[in-house]
């Protein structure tokens, strides 16, 4: 854990609030289906009652109650303007612990280059150490639009944001679409949409909505998104010498189907929704150039904040829990003692 004051890498900024009294109160209906034939089992049930399937993990308990909470209206929100009385210095190289927008205002304007960041998809995981993963959709995408204004203030012109996401279809909320129609709303250019194909063993699971009939199928999904946009130019100006991409990695990237397996340590960093260092690795070095300030504004365990470190970026992280903050220092702690900061560079795929 984090000290009561922060050190010289770590500040502390008081967190929005949230329902918390709301989710505990939730009752505990949990049931493990199996991924094979479809039986619903008892929670403590390791395998299936019918096929003798070993059952995988529970991630999302009380899924209807949550599905509900989700999908509640709520009273239409004032949307903040961007412009915040930001001090004209802020430090870099630092994980930053706090609420984003809180801690994004205390930036100058025209501060980052590259934005890289997955906010959590308001799915209802249940592993999270501060977030609560289930609010309204109305509430989600309201305070999502207040970070996505502070972003363009502090992107330089030219500078690049990439948001990874995947819709919850369960809900038939197309996520992807909603966050692009508002970063185009506030003058966000468009840039690409990137398909992240992680041949996601998940998707494998028997839901099919109408079995066997055109009344209403459940489609399944093997992949993410990953939306770029641009301010004020498509175009990024950068010294040649910045340059850390190859030939054939550029001709690679540059097809937006990328195949990339999903992170497989997520228990180890206690974090639900995490993606592997191969997609922030190839978002810095296709759209930033050595030197460039890379933010991540939902940091969690670090992972696009370690990556930016090793490919001689600066860096800022920022994310409400301790926990992860303290993981994230942790991580760049330990490349820094493996590797010389200054030379270091991720190896290619």
């Amino acid at each position: 854990m984090l000290d009561e004051k922060p050190s010289d890498k770590t500040h502390e900024s008081k967190g929005s609030g949230v329902n918390v009294n709301h989710m505990n109160s939730l009752p505990k209906k949990v049931v493990r289906s199996c991924l094979r034939c479809g039986t619903r089992n008892p929670a403590d049930a390791e395998f299936c009652s019918r096929c003798g399937e070993k059952l995988r993990g529970i991630k999302v308990a009380n899924k209807k109650e949550k599905k509900n909470l989700r999908l509640q209206p709520v009273e239409n929100q004032d949307i903040e303007k961007g412009t915040a009385q930001a001090p004209q210095t802020f430090e870099v190289n630092k994980i930053y612990c706090g609420d984003c927008l809180q801690i994004m205002k205390q930036m100058p304007d025209n501060f980052v280059d590259l934005i890289v960041t997955s906010p959590p998809y308001n799915f209802g995981l249940d592993g999270y150490d501060k977030h609560v993963d289930t609010k309204s959709w109305d509430e989600y995408f309201a305070t999502l639009h207040q970070v996505w204004v502070q972003s363009y203030r502090v992107l330089k012109h030219g500078g690049r944001i990439c948001v990874v996401i995947q819709p919850l279809f369960s809900d038939y909320i197309p996520s992807h679409h909603i966050i692009s129609e508002h970063l185009r709303g506030l003058g966000f250019l468009f840039k690409a949409e990137i398909i992240w194909e992680k041949h996601n063993w998940n998707a494998k699971y028997t839901a099919w909505g109408s079995w066997k009939s055109p009344s209403m199928p459940y489609l399944k999904y093997t992949w993410e998104f990953i939306e770029v946009f641009c301010k004020g130019s498509q175009k990024k100006v950068g010294e040649k010498q910045n340059i850390d991409i190859d030939g054939e990695e550029f001709k690679k990237w540059v097809y937006s189907k990328w195949e990339v397996v999903p992170e497989t340590r997520m228990k180890e960093f206690g974090h639900p929704s995490m993606f592997p260092e191969e997609i922030p690795y190839r978002l810095i070095r296709l759209f930033s150039y050595v030197g460039d300030l890379v933010l991540d504004p939902f940091n969690g365990v670090g992972t696009t904040t370690l990556v930016a470190r090793k490919l001689r970026r600066k860096y800022i992280g920022i994310d409400i829990s301790e926990q992860y903050c303290q993981k994230a220092l942790g991580r760049i702690e330990e490349c820094d003692s493996n590797q010389h900061p200054a030379v270091y560079i991720l190896s290619a795929k």
